[in-house]
Parts: C-alpha cells; sequence; structure tokens
C-alpha cells in the first residue's frame, strides 16, 4: 500500500488583457520529500511485506521512489521471534519467520541512514463475517454490499472494510469502531461509488480487524479524502510510526467472504 502526499490544489488564474489571455500558476512549495513506511502483519498467510518511499513535490511526475538499504525488523514481542526482513525488490522488504496470531503484539523497527523508526501494534482477536448482501434501493443507480457480523460485547473493537469486484479493489475503504454498536449485530450498509457494482459481479469484503493506533490513522485519512491509499491533501494522518515519517504499521485479522450480485 502506497501513501503519498501529492497537494491537490490546482489553480489557474487567468489574466486578459489586449485579447491575449495568460495563465498563471501559483508557487507551490516544493517541501523536501519524506519517508514513508507502511506495512502489516495479519492472520492470514505470509509473507509479510514492508514497503518504504518517499513523496515526491507537487510539479513531480507520478514515480514515487521506493527506499533501499534499510534495516528492517518485526519482533512478536508475544513469541519471543525476531524476523530480519530481506529488500526482494526495490523499496520491499520481506519477513520469514513472523507468523501472524490473534493476541500477539509486533514490534516494527525501521534503520535508515542513521535514523531510528519504530512501531508496536497488537493484532486483536477475530472478528468474523457471517455474511454479504446487497441493497439495490437505497441509492439510485448504485447498489451496495451489507456486511453481517457480530460485534464481540466484551472488547473495544476497531474495523477498516475493503470491496474488491471481480478482481479489482475498489478505491474507497471504509473505518468503522465499535463504540455505539458494541455487542451488537451488525447489519451495515457499505460506501461504493456509483457504478462501481454491477449485476453480475463478484464482490469480494473483508472486514479487517486493527488496534487504536492504526485505525486512528486509516480514520483521519478517510477523513481527509483517502482515495486507493493515496493522500490527495495538504494534510497528513498522523503515523503510528515513531521517528519521523508518513504511513502507518498495523497488526491485524481478516475475515473475508465473496458473493454474485444477480
Amino acid at each position: 500500500m502506497k501513501i503519498q502526499t501529492l497537494i491537490t490544489v490546482s489553480f489557474l488564474y487567468f489574466l486578459v488583457s489586449s485579447s491575449c489571455q495568460k495563465v498563471i500558476t501559483p508557487p507551490l512549495s516544493n517541501s523536501a520529500p519524506q519517508l514513508v513506511i507502511e506495512g502489516v502483519v495479519s492472520d492470514t498467510t505470509g509473507p509479510y511485506h514492508i514497503n518504504i518511499s518517499k513523496t515526491v513535490s507537487f510539479y513531480a511526475d507520478n514515480t514515487y521512489p521506493n527506499v533501499s538499504g534499510a534495516s528492517v525488523t518485526i519482533t512478536d514481542q508475544t513469541a519471543g521471534v525476531n524476523d530480519l526482513l530481506t529488500e526482494t525488490s526495490a523499496g520491499i522488504y520481506t519477513t520469514h519467520s513472523i507468523i501472524g496470531t490473534p493476541g500477539h503484539t509486533y514490534q516494527l523497527q525501521v534503520v535508515l541512514d542513521g535514523k531510528n523508526y519504530s512501531a508496536i501494534s497488537t493484532m486483536p482477536l477475530r472478528v468474523a463475517l457471517d455474511s454479504i448482501t446487497f441493497d439495490y434501493t437505497s441509492v439510485k443507480n448504485m447498489i451496495q454490499p451489507i456486511v453481517h457480523y457480530q460485534d464481540p460485547a466484551a472488547l473495544v473493537n476497531y474495523y477498516k472494510y475493503n470491496i474488491t469486484v471481480n478482481g479489482l479493489k475498489l478505491r474507497r475503504f471504509q473505518t468503522d469502531e465499535d463504540r455505539l454498536m458494541n455487542g451488537k449485530y451488525i447489519n451495515e450498509d457499505l460506501e461504493t461509488d456509483t457504478g462501481a457494482i454491477k449485476k453480475n459481479n463478484l464482490v469480494l469484503v473483508n472486514l479487517v480487524g486493527m488496534d487504536k493506533g492504526a485505525y486512528d490513522f486509516l480514520m483521519e485519512a478517510e477523513n481527509i479524502a483517502f482515495y486507493n491509499d493515496q493522500l490527495a491533501t495538504p494534510a497528513t494522518p498522523e503515523s503510528n510510526i515513531s521517528g519521523g515519517c508518513l504511513g502507518y504499521f498495523s497488526a491485524q485479522t481478516v475475515s473475508s467472504k465473496s458473493k454474485l450480485v444477480k
């Protein structure tokens, strides 16, 4: 997953004089590139990956350079297992021995250019997605998935929903917490763009459980128009990784259901 701070300010000022039209481009700041660290450990089969890259300025092309040469370690603090990741391609660091286990706490450590970045995330207990159905009526020209599952009463739970249609992940994701629905059976419509889901599409929904640090980052990102993991505003969500970088690290569970739209 890639996060880049591209400022979406498009401003054109037209000065009309003597039948000529002049386009003036505002002096948007060329801020220094920032480091981006992103990755997850989940209860799905590994290996798991940490992606390290850098942001680019507004006027640069859409090539986001990955960063090589980092030392990346993930530690399962509960099991006492250390995993030194291998850089399998530029900026992509891959695990060897870590197994994602609900209830375990994981620490990410990155050393790059003499600087240290770290994060700790605890994988929650898994919440199972029972089924998905579809809402054909609430919004014109939209078919929206509805998720059905039991929220555990004894725990505070934080969720993210991802939707994949015919093998392609939709740009929009959605976060939720159980503050107002703790212990209830959940029947929730998921947001989609108009025309994103059509009849005869195969729809896969992932119910992702995470801890509060990862949820806070994703919830804030969602609220500032965070689309397809591409940050598109001057603001940036607060990272749960210390050391002064963008991005986030999450130990999370995943429960999936798929269904054909009829």
